[in-house]
């Protein structure tokens, strides 16, 4: 029987894709975008080891099959789930263009669980109504992409927006002169390059500092999130 511990090594460098949970114990399809990706982009020879997960914990081992009719994957090990730890969310204010697609793809990829998109009262990029759906699906899909890269078995969600009032009481938010973010801090909010109003500040339920210098938001995040799974491996030990 092969350990835990070795099983979760070779999900990490066997290719890794999504499914629909109940083809975790049956029969696995591909849509035609992943099969493309394991066929002409990844190039996976016949027998290669491919996890399978359902984004929601559960995964299992399965190894790909080439034949005349195409590839398919096939079962190569029981299902397995990993266990759920407090979820890590980070709130973060929406800095402009293509920085806001690496914010979510580098949290993601560094495990944060959640991300909760802000309006604050300084926010300069504020999404109107008709492009919420829209533009928060397409960042869903990054946090999936990078989800599949770094090989979680979890899926990260993409919320919001919403006014930076609603979860400040809840959160602590990052500012210079706070206290180290340590095991306590599940859910870090990162204002504006504006920074925080002084009504924004009073709300929050904490603060922290994420060091000596002055970020861009985007940065800000990933520092962030760092320094949130940090704690948490300290704890674990």
């Amino acid at each position: 029987m092969v350990a835990a511990d070795d099983l979760t090594v070779r999900r990490l460098s066997a290719a890794h894709v999504f499914v629909a949970p109940e083809q975790l114990d049956g029969t696995i399809t591909l849509d035609e975008a992943t099969e493309r990706h394991l066929d002409r982009v990844l190039r996976l020879r016949d027998g290669e080891p491919v996890s399978i997960t359902d984004g929601a914990g559960r995964w299992r081992q399965t190894r790909l099959v080439r034949s005349a009719a195409g590839i398919r994957l096939e079962a190569a090990g029981d299902v397995r789930e990993h266990e759920r730890h407090i979820p890590l969310t980070l709130a973060v204010a929406m800095p402009k263009g293509d920085r806001l697609d690496q914010l979510v793809q580098k949290t993601t990829e560094v495990g944060i669980d959640a991300l909760v998109l802000l309006h604050c009262e300084r926010s300069v990029v504020r999404w109107k109504d008709d492009r919420v759906d829209r533009q928060r699906s397409r960042l869903q899909r990054i946090a999936d992409e990078a989800c599949r890269q770094s090989r979680r078995v979890w899926r990260v969600a993409v919320e919001g927006p919403v006014a930076a009032s609603a979860i400040l009481a809840d959160a602590a938010a990052a500012e210079p002169g706070g206290r180290p973010i340590d095991v306590r801090d599940t859910l870090v909010a990162i204002g504006p390059e504006g920074g925080w109003s002084d009504r924004e500040l009073q709300s929050a339920a904490d603060r922290v500092d994420l060091g000596h210098t002055v970020l861009r938001t985007e940065t800000a995040s990933i520092v962030a999130a760092a320094l949130m799974m940090a704690a948490r491996r300290s704890e674990a030990g």
